[in-house]
């Protein structure tokens, strides 16, 4: 790898504020959603963004991530509720995210195969990083009216692989588990990926292209 410049990827998620009825289901006040959206007749909610590296890949230069964490705000809570997933996943290819959903539910996640041993649309490469958050309601707090949550456990996977694409594709959505919520607070949350933009050799620089083009044409 030729000369290098250390670069700081960053991408906000705004925060999510949901309500409705206990006996409605489906969300009914998202005034506070944020750019969120709410899926029609369900209770989960997603956000979709970018991370632009055209500017770097007109120069022919590869992204070297050197590690990837996310930085959260305050509070997870959901009055009503019986806990609820947040996943967050930072691909090098376009993400269906019908089969993000399914592959988290399949007890496996982008990446990894589920239980049918089948990995919808995503592999180790193309997975830069992810991470997944399982929440519970908080019972030490007696009443929990506001839905205050725990976190019972926090995984990350991905495999911070090298990247000459143009585009880093950013998906996080929330799955809320029970029938009788009524509110839905999700903290706003911060996606730091750090590493190099570098010039490799012509020969590496044109496979790992080709490369990133193919596996973005099986999506």
């Amino acid at each position: 790898m030729k000369e290098t410049d250390e670069r700081v990827l960053r991408i906000e998620i705004p925060s999510l504020f949901a309500e409705k009825a206990a006996e409605e289901p489906e969300w009914t006040d998202t005034v506070y959603s944020n750019g969120w959206s709410i899926v029609p007749g369900g209770l989960y909610a997603t956000w979709s963004g970018t991370i632009d590296l055209s500017g770097y890949a007109r120069e022919m230069k590869t992204f070297y991530p050197s590690a990837a964490l996310i930085q959260r705000g305050t509070y997870c809570a959901s009055a009503g509720g019986d806990g609820l997933i947040d996943y967050t996943i930072v691909s090098t290819i376009p993400l269906n995210l019908d089969e993000v959903i399914i592959s988290v539910l399949g007890l496996g996640g982008p990446g990894f195969l589920n239980w049918q041993g089948i990995s919808y649309g995503q592999n180790w490469e193309t997975v830069m990083f992810a991470e997944s958050r399982l929440y519970v309601p908080n019972s030490n707090i007696t009443p929990n009216t506001f839905g205050i949550m725990n976190l019972l456990e926090n995984n990350q996977s991905g495999s911070l692989e090298a990247t000459a694409t143009d585009t880093l594709y950013v998906v996080r959505f929330v799955l809320p588990f029970g029938s009788t919520l009524t509110t839905l607070n999700v903290p706003s949350s911060r996606v730091i990926i750090p590493g190099k933009f570098g010039m490799e050799p012509d020969v590496e620089y044109m496979m790992r292209l080709k490369r990133s083009t193919e596996l973005s044409q099986q999506v």
